[in-house]
């Protein structure tokens, strides 16, 4: 009769020192075991990877232990009791990542409750047809694909970039890291433009020093002189291993968010700082970025930024394509967020239900990524299990298809100098379209001396109407440059209406108020004749 073995007295040892990689969590997701496979496999060591918490996120983490228990994390449905065969990257010491099957099994205590995980690590090519992905669970894994292909890539994991658009824009913010050049950010509110700013800072030239970001839309004008003056002034004129080691840390990159608010002197300070780095070199001073809503032509044409300026900020333009532009990207966006809020705050969302993501697609995102991340935080909360259904989004996504949702309005234009200076052109050339193009008259019906109004002229560029708009005959300027030019420009302020216009001799009714006519003019109704 053969003889039956006897129980095995230590399974921690045998399994401990199996070359089969396996790791055990308990229900707080612990690893709890970590085995010798598993530190063959990625070459950490057990007492580095045991107690570290397995949360269930591709948000790139510290570049360490962390960033392995991430790699191994079971989906919350593991935890209910759930055996799950998925897709994983799992983060070596090396930084390298290895797709491998993760076999997961719930460990069940006495009344049937997840009392721990114990995980496998199989070759894809050597394991048997892995179980079908659900939606929800396949998108994570391409989340923690895509992330794992932009680490090797391009040294960063924390941009989402599947369509064409994004694509571009990751190799234009790669050659600005890279080169260590200014460059110009534009794009709607919303789309990302200082997360990219900042991660051109963090693998540049000087990703060791401090990253600034100053909004200068929101920022008095005093505050952003004085910052600027404190910027400029404590730059180190050399960031060699020397100066670095005296002065320590200082101001690497300064990001300028809503460049064209920023006041005509502080922009001339930032072009005499630009000219001087320019003929340093680019790490010898600091780099500036910069980032605006308005596109490089309306720049250009509306005159709020200094030519100078906006040439020196500009010699690379990274255009922000808005969330409604990227539909390849917005699931995995979603997923993103609902992921990094898994490291945030219990219970887990393992993703989201196909019906919910067809409602996000839906939606025109006019906030854009902030927008997103607001929806899904909510539903996060709200929902009651591991996945997040059509029910846990926010009640207006839910109506889209019952009412259409306008394209973003945008941004009011509140500069109060360029308001003005738009208001006196349009009332120059209204006054100068009454009078058939006579200054004198013109400057009477404005209440200013003609000097003035020509200065002004000038100065804001005003022509008058074109030569079929005026009367044959009505233009007096080279009478007015003899002595008798005065007499006659005091006879047309004389308060009666045949005064104004002296050839016309028909009845007319009694003018408008000038500022009514500039109202009309402003929003395009037709103005009255002259």
């Amino acid at each position: 009769m053969p003889r039956r073995p006897k129980p095995l007295s230590n399974l921690a040892v045998w399994l401990g020192t199996s070359r089969t990689p396996l790791f055990v969590l308990d229900a707080d997701r612990r690893i709890r075991v970590f085995n010798t496979g598993c530190q063959e496999l990625t070459g950490w060591k057990a007492p580095d990877v045991v107690g570290e918490v397995c949360l269930y996120s591709t948000t790139p983490r510290e570049s360490g232990p962390a960033a392995l228990a991430g790699s191994l994390a079971p989906p919350p449905e593991v935890f209910s009791g759930q055996h799950l065969t998925l897709p994983v990257q799992v983060v070596c010491s090396t930084g390298e990542t290895l797709t491998r099957l993760a076999r997961f099994t719930p460990l069940l205590s006495e009344t049937g409750s997840v009392t721990g995980v114990l995980g496998c690590l199989v070759e894809a090519d050597r394991a048997p047809g892995p179980d079908p992905l659900s939606p929800v669970h396949r998108l994570h894994a391409e989340l923690s694909a895509l992330r794992g292909t932009l680490r090797t890539r391009f040294a960063r994991n924390s941009v989402v970039a599947v369509g064409q658009a994004m694509r571009r824009v990751l190799v234009q913010v790669e050659l600005a890291a890279q080169t260590g050049t200014s460059a110009l950010l534009i794009g709607e509110p919303g789309t990302g433009r200082e997360h990219l700013a900042r991660v051109i800072h963090s693998t540049g030239p000087g990703k060791s020093q401090w990253f600034v970001p100053l909004d200068c839309r929101r920022l008095p004008a005093e505050e952003l002189a004085g910052l600027l003056a404190r910027l400029l002034h404590e730059v180190p004129t050399s960031r060699g291993p020397k100066a670095a080691s005296s002065t320590g840390p200082g101001p690497g990159t300064l990001f300028l968010s809503a460049i064209e608010e920023l006041p005509r002197d502080l922009q001339q300070r930032l072009v005499q700082h630009l000219e001087h780095s320019a003929s340093q070199g680019p790490a010898s001073t600091l780099r500036v970025l910069a980032a605006s809503t308005l596109r490089l032509d309306e720049l250009e044409r509306s005159d709020r930024v200094r030519g100078d300026l906006l040439a020196a900020l500009s010699p690379l333009v990274i255009e922000l394509p808005p969330l409604r532009q990227r539909p390849a990207d917005l699931p995995l966006l979603a997923q993103g967020f609902l992921e990094d809020l898994n490291l945030r705050q219990a219970p887990h969302r393992s993703g989201f239900d196909p019906q919910a993501l067809a409602q996000l697609a839906a939606w025109p995102w006019p906030g854009n990524l902030d927008e997103l991340f607001q929806v899904v935080n909510a539903a996060h909360v709200a929902a009651s299990g591991p996945v997040v259904q059509v029910g846990d989004l926010p009640a207006v996504l839910r109506s889209t298809n019952e009412r259409p949702h306008p394209a973003p309005r945008p941004q009011p234009d509140l500069n109060l100098d360029r308001i003005l200076g738009e208001a006196e052109r349009k009332l120059l050339e209204l006054a100068l379209r009454r009078t058939r193009n006579n200054k004198s008259r013109a400057a009477a019906l404005l209440g200013i001396h003609r000097p003035r109004l020509l200065r002004r002229m000038e100065q804001l560029g005003v022509t008058g109407p074109n030569p079929s708009e005026s009367e044959p005959g009505s233009e007096v300027d080279a009478a007015e440059n003899h002595k008798g030019a005065a007499a006659s420009a005091d006879a047309t302020t004389d308060d009666s209406p045949e005064a104004d216009d002296p050839i016309d001799t028909q009845e007319r009714p009694a003018r408008s108020d000038p500022l009514e006519e500039l109202r009309r003019a402003s929003e395009g109704e037709p103005l009255p004749e002259a």
